[in-house]
């Protein structure tokens, strides 16, 4: 009796132990996965004499400069997002995207799912919906988001707030004019031209429609309602989400900027 009393304490602790380092195993896989976005004090602008203003469907106020070095290619705006606006949820094909939200107050949504077929977007008939996983953001944040994702963004807070977009032309992209994926000529043709900011056009409906029907041109699928391509939502990501990043390229970004603000002619801003 005494040997069984002995063997089952033996148990008992070994089970403990396990439970403790099970338990330890635990908090530091989740200690990895929390998100390390990259924080920048500011993001450079290229000084152009006059940015392009353009409204989107949302209201947004966009100002657009492009930017070609060699085979370096890309889009900026910066914006002024309405309280409670955003993009609702669409694909990029030809493009990856940065957000520099220097503020906070966004909810980024993104899917782990990955649609890389332009004629199959996540619908329930095509490629299928997908969850969407949110973060809120903290000011300053840079946020990675790589083509053939489903994103967007909403403003959570009660006013307008700024957001820088990056977009850079993927290897994947055809030519188009401005070298950078066809974001800008997509908003221009479905945004509206803003010529003074104190009196700012009408969204109209046609403007709103050609947003969704227009986008396919352009490498992008473009829902016109929040759950044509989303099924639900979660505010727990997975890590491997969290964690993807293009570090190279935005310090790429950055430095041709830099370089064009201090009179390198190798980079052409318009």
């Amino acid at each position: 009796m005494k040997k069984y009393f002995k063997w089952l304490l033996n148990l008992i602790v070994i089970a403990a132990v396990i439970a403790v380092v099970i338990v330890h195993g635990i908090q530091s896989l989740e200690a990895k996965v929390l998100p390390s976005f990259k924080t920048l004090d500011g993001f450079p602008t290229p000084k152009v004499e006059q940015p392009e203003r353009i409204l989107g469907p949302a209201g947004e106020i966009f100002e657009f400069t492009t930017c070609n070095r060699k085979d370096l290619g890309f889009t900026i705006a910066n914006a002024q997002i309405p309280a409670g606006a955003g993009p609702l949820p669409h694909i990029h094909h030809y493009t990856n995207e940065w957000f520099w939200i220097p503020q906070g107050n966004l909810e980024l949504f993104q899917s782990f799912n990955e649609y890389p077929d332009l004629n199959q977007p996540a619908t329930n008939d095509k490629g299928g919906r997908t969850i969407v996983y949110t973060l809120d953001t903290q000011p300053n944040q840079v946020v990675y988001s790589s083509k053939y994702h489903v994103h967007g963004f909403v403003n959570t807070s009660s006013e307008t707030r700024p957001l820088t977009f990056v977009w850079i032309q993927d290897q994947t992209s055809p030519i188009f004019t401005l070298n950078d994926g066809g974001i800008r000529q997509y908003f221009q043709e479905v945004g509206i031209p803003i010529k003074d900011l104190n009196n700012l056009p009408q969204i109209t409906d046609e403007a709103r429609k050609k947003f969704v029907t227009s986008a396919p041109k352009y490498g992008i699928n473009q829902s016109n309602y929040f759950l044509k391509y989303v099924s639900s939502v979660s505010n727990q990501p997975p890590s491997a989400l969290l964690n993807v990043s293009n570090d190279q390229d935005l310090n790429k970004i950055i430095d041709a900027i830099n370089a064009y603000n201090q009179g390198d002619k190798s980079v052409k801003c318009f």
